[in-house]
């Protein structure tokens, strides 16, 4: 979902990601993952108010439904529930809400006969999770071919979706895999157009071409869908952890992570890396790699070549990243702090070059993420 904007339709004027931390972070916060991880051992705290700070934050980072449905079997063992049940079933009726806009929207590309790859959020909740409304929320992320890409916008425009620029930053809009959000007239459906998997470096080793290629096709409903090979999968949740510095947006990526490799123990870890190291992307996947372990994910379902933590100044920064997952970040950092973790744990060093290159660029010839197909008159 757009940041800062209220999701039309809803009543809520709620915003998914424009979160704040107006909640005080209980004074020994409890850290909530052993209840996710190895809730068969996990033993609240005699105090429960931290644990109800900590179930609570968690709901509205994950959101509700999925924190429900991810702390189940800890609440079972308790008891009782950790999430409010009226919560979580609106989360959940919200997510139905979404999900149904978003499958309308996937059948009239499909119906048009354009091919497409669905991307994260769509896809996750229907390969990895026994009911895909509780995972379903935000944006639907579809990738496309460059053709295809202005047949989308041809045939979504005559169905009243326009373009949404969003706040703009000094400069302008980098992104060279997918463009501003693509709003249905009602605000139900966000559509994030991707031309390449994931932005620079990704697609240096993992094209367009190769995800379409080991695409799998799922039913949704009358709708026979491409979506990606799960190792494809995991490289694009670890560049979309990275992408948001390892903060707070990047829960649902860790939380699909572990989900995933809960439920593959069959991942093709040589492709993995070898495409990870071909694009100049190794040592953010092995960093989220890494959070996830230590975080309570088993090791052994991953290479030791793959588990190396960063060391030195690095290595301090990793430790302030998995501070803020086991504390649910109850602070926004700021512009130096996501700088720095940009610099030491999202990037490689000519990666990091190249992005502030853009950057600089930027400052002199802004981009306004908006595809040539797509501007008209009201978004000029």
């Amino acid at each position: 979902m757009i940041r800062g904007f209220p999701k039309a339709g809803t009543g809520s004027g709620r915003v998914e990601r424009n979160l704040t931390s107006n909640a005080a972070a209980p004074a020994d916060p409890v850290n909530i993952w052993p209840a996710i991880l190895r809730p068969d051992s996990f033993d609240p705290p005699a105090d429960p108010l931290p644990l109800e700070a900590a179930v609570t934050r968690l709901a509205e980072l994950a959101p509700a439904a999925l924190a429900a449905h991810l702390l189940e079997p800890a609440a079972r063992r308790l008891g009782r529930a950790l999430i409010d049940p009226a919560r979580a079933e609106q989360s959940r009726l919200f997510n139905r809400f979404t999900r149904a806009a978003q499958t309308a929207c996937l059948e009239t590309i499909t119906q048009a006969g354009i091919d497409l790859v669905v991307l994260k959020g769509f896809a996750n909740a229907h390969t990895l999770y026994p009911d895909p409304d509780v995972r379903i929320s935000g944006d639907l992320d579809i990738l496309v071919r460059e053709a295809g890409r202005d047949r989308v916008i041809a045939e979504l425009r005559g169905r009243g979706f326009h373009f949404v620029a969003l706040p703009p930053k000094p400069w302008g809009f980098i992104s060279t895999a997918s463009y501003m959000p693509f709003l249905s007239a009602d605000g139900a459906c966000e559509l994030d157009i991707h031309i390449h998997p994931d932005c620079y470096p990704v697609h240096r080793s993992l094209t367009t071409e190769m995800v379409f290629a080991a695409a799998r096709t799922i039913s949704v409903g009358r709708l026979r869908l491409n979506v990606p090979a799960q190792e494809h999968t995991l490289l694009l949740l670890a560049s979309n952890a990275a992408k948001e510095k390892f903060g707070r947006y990047s829960i649902k990526n860790v939380l699909d992570a572990i989900v995933l490799l809960r439920r593959h123990e069959d991942l093709d870890w040589h492709e993995i890396a070898a495409l990870a190291r071909r694009g100049r992307y190794l040592k953010p996947l092995r960093v989220f790699l890494a959070l996830l372990v230590r975080l309570g994910l088993p090791p052994d379902r991953m290479p030791e070549g793959l588990l190396l933590p960063p060391g030195g100044v690095a290595g301090t920064e990793f430790e302030r990243a998995l501070a803020g997952y086991e504390t649910l970040f109850p602070a926004e950092p700021g512009w130096l702090a996501r700088s720095r973790r940009e610099l030491l744990l999202s990037t490689e060093p000519k990666v990091g070059l190249y992005n502030n290159w853009l950057r600089l660029r930027g400052l002199f010839a802004p981009k306004s993420g908006i595809p040539e197909a797509g501007r008209d008159a009201s978004n000029a």
